[in-house]
């Protein structure tokens, strides 16, 4: 069997599979033959490599040819949601393999070898994970977080986080609301990988087709290098800091088609109740998860006679106010009891909580990606395990 007929056959019996697989499966392949080569040269042994793979060649590709097709039946293990399960509700989603992207950055600074990972957008959260390895250090840091000293380390080495911002094709960020991180360690020593999620919706951003993604997690700069009344120069004329020059990680990220496998509704069916009005504004089902927005209005009836029972609002330690009190201390409760349920009141998802942030106006609620989307869908109240249908708000 010659190269081109092996590639031919290799191509129709294995189903397609991730990018990043594929490519590595062709470096091996081409090590491989790199290899027989370099023997043929050294121990003049009569392996043909011209044209045709040698029996050992085509060995070591059945090999290959089963560990692609187990990688075609399974999803690729996404470390990104290792530390995300709350908000995903799995440790690789099913459709992960669609949205996500590995190993987009790698340079070493000041002996620290900085790599971003995994990048992935599902149409409305950019999730990245990136690392810290410390070639210096011997030990390895804790999975489970990491100490003042595991990151005074790093700091020695002047690499890391360095200025609040992110920049989308040299335009710049600050982490929107609902957005977070986690740092932890791995079991290679001295690396430190940081995990995040960053919820460009609540900007009204969206990502589509390719994106340079600049992080400031090289070598840190000076603040005052860049502070607007010294250096006005390296602002904008709407005053957001332009790409600095030194201390990035800048890479292209593919967001693809991602926005178009959004799906979106926005039912604003209000539900009057005694103490709020509520309705859901907008209800997103995207490859990864489902994102829920709720409006809220507190009865003002209701607000006052809450006021006139309790005082001005929230004071501190010597008496003071603090700030009034809102909506959430009226129907605090109702909300943080909130579940996504079918029409039947049955819970889509027992065990996830779902709430993601409130205030006095809005609320919102996340979870997994749901296949089959039910014919009706209700954020309920939760009471002894059933869903109260009186006071649910209709999602869908």
């Amino acid at each position: 069997m010659n190269s081109k007929e092996f590639q031919k056959h290799l191509t129709s019996a294995i189903p397609d599979v991730p990018e990043h697989f594929h490519n590595r499966v062709e470096l091996t392949l081409a090590n491989i033959v790199n290899q027989e080569a370099n023997m043929k040269e050294s121990t003049k042994m009569a392996i043909r490599t011209a044209g045709r793979f040698s029996s050992r060649t085509v060995a070591l590709a059945l090999v290959l040819m089963m560990a692609i097709s187990a990688v075609a039946m399974a999803a690729t293990q996404w470390h990104v949601f290792d530390h995300l399960s709350f908000l995903t509700g799995q440790d690789t989603p099913k459709n992960a393999d669609s949205l996500m992207q590995a190993n987009l950055y790698q340079s070493t600074v000041n002996n620290v070898e900085i790599t971003v990972k995994e990048a992935g957008y599902d149409g409305r959260t950019l999730l990245l994970q990136y690392s810290y390895r410390m070639l210096d250090v011997d030990k390895a840091f804790s999975p489970e977080g990491l100490s003042d000293d595991d990151l005074q380390l790093l700091f020695d080495h002047n690499v890391g986080w360095w200025i609040d911002q992110i920049w989308f094709n040299g335009k710049a960020m600050d982490m929107p609301e609902n957005s977070g991180s986690f740092e932890c360690g791995t079991s290679v020593p001295g690396e430190i990988e940081i995990t995040e999620y960053w919820r460009l919706d609540n900007e009204g951003f969206m990502l589509n087709g390719p994106v340079e993604i600049s992080l400031p997690i090289g070598e840190r700069q000076s603040l005052a290098d860049y502070s607007r009344i010294n250096h006005p120069e390296k602002y904008d004329v709407d005053g957001t800091l332009k790409l600095p020059e030194k201390g990035m990680a800048s890479f292209t990220f593919d967001a693809k088609d991602a926005l178009s496998k959004v799906t979106t509704l926005r039912p604003n069916m209000e539900k009057v109740l005694p103490d709020v009005t509520a309705k859901v504004t907008e209800a997103a089902f995207t490859p990864l998860m489902t994102y829920i927005t709720l409006d809220l209005k507190v009865n003002p009836d209701v607000m006052a006679a809450y006021t006139q029972e309790n005082g001005a609002g929230h004071k501190d330690d010597n008496g003071q106010v603090i700030f009034p009190y809102g909506g959430m201390d009226v129907f605090g409760d109702w909300v943080i009891s909130l579940e996504l349920v079918d029409g039947d009141g049955t819970i889509l998802f027992p065990g996830h909580h779902g709430q993601n942030g409130y205030g006095n106006e809005w609320a919102e609620f996340l979870y997994p990606y749901i296949e089959n989307v039910p014919a009706a869908l209700y954020l309920a109240p939760i009471q002894d395990g059933a869903a109260d249908m009186t006071q649910a708000v209709q999602v869908k």
